[in-house]
């Protein structure tokens, strides 16, 4: 009895035996899958230039990134977990962004300068931009849903911008809006009082049409400007009409917490 005991031991421990080391042949590929994964996805972060936007470490655990230090701009943060993604969907972004440091009107002079230099930002469009701490909020509405997308990416990229909140709407799909559209932009930039307008690379009148009512934002020259286009607006068929539109001598005289784009 006592030998057959002794016997079984020896089965259990060899048993034991293979069983660490069969686990242990699967940890050492495990590891060095880790590894590659890991120096594949540096070598995007380095082909991509973010090097040089940060510090960016790269630790790789089962096939799982994770992506720490910071980034100096919210556009770098954004594209180092996007390069990761192209190796492992299992990626967790814990990057910070630290960026440069910049007066908030700096700030917000220069994202009001790239949305206002955004190719396909039209009369039909009217973003706000307000700065608080390195943290921009826009706000408004555009016509089409790939220019608010367009609008973020170009401020993400700007030095000092920390977070950047997206708020803009998107105005809904109407004919009734449409026609509203056409026939304002017709009356307005039609009338003589602001023809001259029509020809600026940024016209300072926007029209904004959503669900039949509408909003116009921008700035004219004087009073008059501004009464003749609310004039103008009430004279078609909308449920509401909303004129935020500012007389320019006025603007400097009124506490100014946000800046639209016109």
């Amino acid at each position: 009895m006592k030998v057959m005991m002794s016997i079984g031991g020896r089965y259990a421990r060899r048993a034991a035996g293979m069983a660490v080391l069969a686990a242990l042949a699967l940890v050492a590929p495990a590891r060095a899958d880790d590894a590659s994964l890991r120096q594949r996805i540096e070598a995007r972060l380095g082909k991509a230039g973010l090097a040089e936007n940060g510090q960016i470490q790269v630790e790789v655990t089962n096939g799982a990134a994770v992506l720490s230090g910071f980034t100096t701009t919210v556009d770098a943060q954004r594209q180092a977990e996007k390069a990761a993604r192209k190796e492992t969907k299992a990626v967790d972004n814990q990057l910070r962004v630290v960026p440069v440091p910049r007066e908030d009107a700096d700030i917000q002079k220069a994202v009001s300068d790239a949305i206002l230099g955004y190719a396909y930002y039209g009369v039909f469009d009217s973003v706000g931009v307000g700065v608080d701490h390195g943290v921009v909020t826009l706000q408004g509405s555009v016509l089409e849903p790939w220019r608010k997308d367009d609008i973020e990416r170009r401020v993400a990229r700007l030095d000092g911008v920390r977070e950047v909140r997206d708020q803009i709407r998107v105005q809904p799909v109407s004919s009734f809006d449409n026609r509203l559209r056409v026939e304002l932009y017709r009356r307005i930039y039609g009338n003589g009082l602001f023809q001259r307008y029509a020809t600026f690379v940024n016209p300072p009148i926007r029209i904004i049409v959503e669900h039949g009512n509408i909003t116009l934002t921008g700035v004219v020259n004087s009073r008059v400007e501004r009464a003749t286009l609310e004039s103008i607006a009430r004279g078609v068929l909308a449920f509401k009409v909303d004129n935020q539109v500012q007389v320019e001598s006025e603007i400097n005289k009124e506490p100014a917490a946000r800046t639209s784009t016109d």
